[in-house]
């Protein structure tokens, strides 16, 4: 009975982990659509159809629930893209996979608004500090992951060494938000077809004296 007892308060914590990560899970879908500024604990425990102070349970305010919603995106998407994008070989390889994957992600992934990322740094709410602090930083690693991957494939000689990395990683990153954006805007998956190809074109041309 003893050991039976001890297991309890672990197992209450594991779905008590569950219940907060699909309650986030949610909460980012809903984020892609509405933003974070319309993302309340009222807004969200309407959308779930729980009460608020189920949530309340949760999150003790609404920033405290953005924050999380961004914490949980990004696992989202580091589960998604960036685990099978490093399973490639480092440099170019990877970089591919991960653009690949992230077109792939906006028409079949699970955020009806397109890249959660984007929607939530054009939203009033990343003005303010935690926020924004939050969202920069993701886009820090996103532009640091490109760069490396591309400064490996300088070593690698996939690359020529005059190659700017962090200059080719705002490009890719720009390619795959044009994308998103006119993906959305047309309903018209070509858009990420093309960018796949772009991608690919930019990767192939790095040698160009302007980068």
């Amino acid at each position: 009975m003893d050991a039976v007892g001890s297991q309890r308060p672990d197992l209450r914590r594991e779905r008590g982990a569950r219940t907060r990560r699909a309650i986030l899970e949610k909460a980012a879908r809903l984020s892609s659509v509405e933003g974070l500024e319309g993302l309340s604990i009222g807004r969200l425990a309407d959308h779930l159809a729980i009460s608020k102070s189920g949530l309340y349970a949760h999150f003790r305010s609404k920033e405290e629930l953005q924050l999380a919603t961004i914490r949980t995106a990004e696992a989202m998407y580091d589960e998604a893209l960036v685990q099978p994008a490093l399973a490639e070989a480092p440099g170019t390889a990877r970089v591919i996979r991960f653009a690949d994957l992230y077109l792939d992600y906006l028409r079949d992934g699970p955020f009806p608004g397109g890249c959660f990322f984007i929607a939530a740094s054009i939203d009033p709410a990343r003005n303010r500090g935690p926020v924004k602090e939050a969202l920069a930083e993701s886009q820090r690693v996103l532009l640091d992951f490109f760069a490396n991957e591309i400064a490996t494939a300088q070593v690698n000689g996939e690359a020529p060494a005059g190659t700017d990395p962090r200059q080719v990683a705002f490009e890719i990153d720009a390619l795959l938000a044009g994308a998103d954006l006119n993906y959305l805007l047309f309903d018209d998956p070509e858009y990420l077809e093309r960018a796949k190809r772009a991608v690919r074109v930019l990767l192939v041309h790095t040698d160009d004296a302007t980068r």
